[in-house]
């Protein structure tokens, strides 16, 4: 019984050392090269809320034959999608295989510069067991995107496809990545989004040309429109999800809120001395109050600069 619990133990060591031997053994002289290619045929929807985006597209490899086998050309996987795949056409002998893809794909898009952003649209694929030391995949120089695409509320930017090293529990993975950079256009975004909050905080300083006397009106006017920029605050940052830093839209209304404050500060106390009877120094707080406006403005805009930048 104790030369048994003794051989065990050696035995298991010597089958370890034959596999190590082996496998060794097995490793090719240069790892199989296969190229490829991609056609995108449609952007069916970006969905901001979900950080998704539906791509239709055909994907297609032209390998060798005598390098790797048709079966594990197929031995792929999209790292940020689960989309169907429709063969197309397959011929070992050719070394080609083609599909056709559809379906969502996922990044966590970047809103710091909402609603004036720009995404990617990324397919990023991957072999799902053999590393660099086996396969190195390449991009075909046919790859190409349909002209008839039109992806609403978006222009299409730039579309370029790489090869990068993705290294995962130690070991490299030759990734290719498809990357569909598209962005607002900024004459849509600007009267949607830019010229509604421009022209009420525009309204609201109209308090200035009101009689000082007339105080109630001033501070009933400087409060509806600032309800009014909160609303269309809300509704600006309903269309993205919620995130952790602040967006291009929420510098630009915190900017917008600071005016609202300093014109309603500016109406309080303009009440005050009416109600003290000091009409002259009313109206001259409230031309001193106009004339430093504008230099809060001109601060404001210097420092959203200085951040985008």
């Amino acid at each position: 019984m104790r030369l048994k619990v003794m051989f065990l133990p050696l035995l298991s060591l010597i089958l370890v050392f034959i596999l190590c031997v082996n496998t060794n053994a097995q490793l090719p002289e240069k790892p199989a090269t296969v190229m490829i290619g991609v056609r995108l045929a449609n952007v069916e929807k970006i969905d901001l809320q979900s950080n998704s985006y539906k791509l239709d597209f055909y994907l297609w490899f032209i390998f060798d034959p005598a390098e790797i086998s048709l079966n594990d050309v197929k031995a792929f996987e999209f790292l940020n999608g689960v989309p169907s795949k429709e063969l197309i056409y397959e011929n070992e002998t050719e070394g080609f295989l083609e599909y056709r893809v559809k379906g969502d794909f996922v990044k966590t898009f970047d809103f710091s510069h909402y609603p004036f952003e720009s995404q990617n649209l990324v397919i990023s694929i991957e072999h799902k067991n053999m590393n660099t030391t086996y396969l190195i995949y390449e991009v075909d120089p046919d790859s190409s995107i349909d002209s008839e695409i039109n992806i609403v509320g978006w222009d299409i930017k730039r579309f370029d496809l790489q090869i990068v090293e993705h290294r995962f529990s130690g070991t490299t993975f030759s990734n290719f990545v498809l990357n569909l950079e598209v962005q607002r256009p900024f004459f849509s975004s600007f009267i949607k989004s830019v010229l509604p909050v421009s022209v009420i905080t525009t309204i609201s300083l109209l308090t200035f040309f009101i009689s000082p006397q007339n105080f109630s009106q001033r501070i009933s006017l400087g409060v509806t429109t600032l309800l009014s920029a909160s609303t269309f605050h809300l509704a600006l940052i309903g269309g993205i999800p919620s995130t952790g830093y602040l967006t291009l839209a929420d510098r630009m209304m915190l900017s917008i809120y600071i005016i609202f404050l300093y014109n309603l500060s500016t109406s309080v106390l303009i009440m005050r001395l009416v109600d003290f009877k000091q009409i002259e120094k009313a109206q001259l707080l409230n031309k001193k109050a106009a004339e430093m406006l504008l230099i809060l403005i001109i601060i404001l805009i210097v420092i959203q600069l200085i951040i985008i930048n």
